[in-house]
């Protein structure tokens, strides 16, 4: 079974969203470029743990990924019609909205920014 980030990567490379720009695992490389003309996504690991205890062992494992997308400056007109659909994406593939937090503004680049937390369970 792959990683929770993986998976979540793999989901968004397959699906190929036009106004995603670069995808990164973990964090935004020091290389990239900060000044806020990409659309980025960071994926990182919330949750990876046994879960669903029956007679002394887990029959399911909980995994969660952390999805921050630092939107470019230049179109922040129709981010909502694009979260729906990313939300949505995500629910299809198996995946759980758990929270979809406010719209923030990143104070080092000026970009908007949101986050979402998904979870899922495998039967192991």
């Amino acid at each position: 079974m792959q990683l929770p980030v993986i998976q979540a990567e793999n989901l968004l490379k397959t699906v190929n969203y036009d106004w995603i720009d670069n995808i990164y695992r973990g964090s935004i490389p020091e290389s990239a470029n900060n000044a806020g003309t990409t659309t980025d996504v960071v994926i990182t690991e919330s949750e990876n743990t046994p879960s669903n205890y029956a007679n002394s062992q887990f029959k399911h494992w909980a995994l969660g990924v952390e999805v921050q997308i630092f939107y470019k400056k230049a179109n922040q007109t129709d981010i909502l019609s694009a979260e729906i659909e990313l939300a949505k994406m995500f629910i299809t593939n198996g995946w759980r909205v758990e929270q979809s937090k406010n719209h923030t503004k990143d104070p080092d680049t000026g970009q908007v920014t949101k986050v979402f937390y998904f979870t899922k369970i495998e039967i192991i």
